[in-house]
């Protein structure tokens, strides 16, 4: 037993973050905690490691912990950049002689290679480890249980991310059939009481020619007729306000968002370039490579830190020589500076400010992005950082902007309001670049792919994708970064889908063998 945590609480004001009656954390555990924003993930992390005081409760830590800590939002390092200082962290954690590892978002600010190495490290850990990330594949590739924050309440689920998304989904099937149920029994018993309450109504007063006696008679057994289907109205009254509410579970209709009439591009390729180079005193980054970005698609620029993607975004933005547009291209750019924001402006003044599409649309799309009801009138001053990079984000989606180029658009968003970014990007009838170190959210958004590696680009589609002969004769000597799994995985969903409905041209047989290679390399 490495930590019990008992009848701990946490709240802010009146707000509750959390109440956990029993918590007991064992060696070879790797625990996930997710949550939105503001529920108090990093709170439980400091609280656990004895660093801050729960309101009531207490916590017996029987090991000494390493502490992985997120860097500050928006950070000016020193001569580190972001990815390297999250690695110096992250080295001298495992070199200390630990328990127990807490780390606050590691993934932040790592490339491929650098998320391996954390994996690697992490899945060889004999002791316990918590761990707050907004990272899917990588909660995927590490976690043994799930802890979820929600309300206040603290939930835990068995297996890694996707497992605890499985159950996620079951508690919401389970709701709705609940709610279901629920409505058809109000229905029912409402019926009940009404037809019940007219048959009271239609019971008849004793005839003016009945004689005294009579009328007495009728008049005592009417009455024991009304007291009785009185009765019987009440206590269907009575389990009516008895029945156990359940909430009609929220699901928002999908939207598309359409280009502006007239801004509409034509031509199969809205940009591409030939013969760019780009070098600096120091280090040539680009040389003599070429690419292209097709119409309607969602490409996505990869590659390890350094290699120059920031720097090629940047020379599509400033329209590079070597760089040609298509007619009517109107590039909209995101970045984490945030600068296009006007902090004094709500969430809805500020994305309607260039907006192309009415008010009402706005605010369905601010909906998806979990910006719900009021919340669109806060001043974009008081809100936080990832919900700053949402407003950004939707301010483009409603632009004149046909080409919209994404810098880390998921950075310091919650895990919900990742798949809603997803979503909205699915919807977008435009073009987009982006760059981005999730892996899940590429895999999920990404119809083509650029990789830079060795100064050129490498392009390609999940469909017709080829992993090099180099890559699945070293796999098994070496340990995959994420970029090369993925290039794997993919490669294997084509394959099934070729095997599955082979052309003319097809061998099936060397098809197969070729999924069977790839798989062994991935085990």
């Amino acid at each position: 037993m490495l930590i019990e945590a008992t009848n701990i609480k946490k709240a802010i004001g009146e707000k509750v973050l959390f109440e956990i009656p029993k918590w007991i954390i064992y060696p070879g555990e790797r625990i996930g905690i997710v949550g939105l924003n503001g529920t108090g993930k990093t709170t439980l992390l400091t609280i656990l490691a004895g660093k801050e005081e729960a309101d009531t409760g207490s916590v017996v830590i029987n090991s000494p912990i390493g502490f992985i800590e997120q860097l500050p939002e928006n950070q000016e390092t020193t001569s580190l950049s972001g990815g390297e200082e999250t690695k110096q962290r992250i080295q001298e954690a495992f070199q200390m002689e630990t328990g127990l590892l807490f780390a606050d978002e590691p993934t932040s600010h790592l490339d491929q290679d650098g998320r391996a190495y954390l994996e690697k490290r992490l899945k060889h850990f004999a002791g316990g480890a918590l761990i707050v990330s907004h990272d899917r594949a990588f909660l995927n590739a590490v976690c043994t249980k799930i802890v979820e924050l929600e309300n206040g309440v603290v939930h835990f689920y068995s297996g890694n991310y996707d497992a605890y998304r499985e159950q996620k989904e079951i508690e919401k099937m389970t709701a709705e059939s609940e709610y279901i149920t629920y409505e058809k029994e109000k229905r029912r018993l409402k019926k009940v009481a009404e037809a019940t309450e007219k048959r009271a109504a239609k019971v008849k007063k004793a005839p003016s020619r009945m004689g005294n006696s009579e009328a007495r008679l009728h008049k005592m057994g009417d009455q024991r007729a009304k007291k009785k289907l009185g009765e019987n109205v009440k206590n269907v009254e009575q389990r009516l306000q008895h029945l156990d509410v359940k909430t009609k579970p929220i699901e928002l209709a999908p939207i598309k968002i359409k280009l502006d009439k007239g801004r509409e591009i034509h031509q199969k390729i809205v940009l591409s370039g030939s013969k760019v180079s780009k070098g600096f005193s120091t280090k040539q980054l680009l040389e003599n490579t070429e690419f292209t970005l097709y119409n309607h698609s969602r490409t996505a620029l990869i590659g390890a830190n350094g290699v120059g993607k920031t720097t090629l975004i940047k020379m599509i933005i400033e329209q590079d020589k070597h760089i040609q547009q298509a007619k009517n291209v109107e590039i909209g750019y995101f970045s984490q500076k945030l600068d296009g924001l006007d902090e004094s402006q709500s969430i809805l003044g500020n994305v309607m400010k260039e907006s192309i599409h009415e008010e009402d649309f706005v605010r369905m799309l601010l909906a998806r992005l979990l910006f719900k009801g009021q919340d669109v009138y806060k001043k974009v001053a008081v809100i936080s950082g990832g919900e700053k990079n949402k407003v950004s984000m939707a301010k483009l989606l409603v632009s004149s902007a046909n080409v919209l180029i994404f810098d880390e658009p998921t950075n310091y968003l919650d895990l919900a309001s990742i798949e809603a970014v997803e979503s909205a990007l699915k919807s977008y009838e435009g073009t987009i670049l982006f760059v981005s170190h999730d892996t899940q959210f590429v895999e999920n958004i990404a119809t083509h792919y650029w990789q830079i590696s060795d100064k050129k680009i490498k392009m390609w589609e999940p469909e017709t994708l080829e992993v090099s002969p180099e890559l699945v004769q070293d796999a098994g000597a070496t340990l995959l970064t994420s970029e090369e799994k993925m290039l794997i995985e993919n490669r294997l969903s084509a394959l099934l889908g070729r095997i599955s409905m082979p052309s003319k041209k097809d061998n099936v047989l060397e098809l197969e063998k070729e999924y069977q290679e790839l798989t062994q390399k991935l085990k």
